[in-house]
């Protein structure tokens, strides 16, 4: 993973002098931040939730396995250059007329 550049600006300028002030401001991001992760957890429950309505009715992990396939496939910058790799890696794959 990359390091992060170290931004250049003085925090101690950017925050409240005053502690009661200080104090204000934390408050306030204290709660907002836990309101967000409250969020990503309902999120989450929904997320599997819905998974377990249609376990039933279709098979999940090789659908979940063939989202991420074409989530990378959509993030590749050189399309073309994929393809090939793929042809190469996997040579007896069917490869339809038009997609490659």
């Amino acid at each position: 993973m990359a390091k992060r550049s170290q931004k250049n600006y003085n925090v101690d300028l950017m925050q409240p002098d005053e502690l009661g002030e200080l104090k204000k401001v934390v408050k306030e991001f204290i709660t907002r931040i836990e309101n967000v992760d409250n969020e990503i957890e309902l999120l989450k429950q929904d997320r599997k939730d819905l998974i377990e309505e249609y376990s039933s009715k279709l098979d999940m992990k090789v659908l979940q396995a063939a989202m991420r396939v074409v989530k990378i496939q959509q993030s590749v910058a050189h399309k073309d250059t994929f393809d090939v790799f793929l042809e190469v890696l996997n040579p007896d794959q069917v490869v339809v007329e038009g997609d490659v």
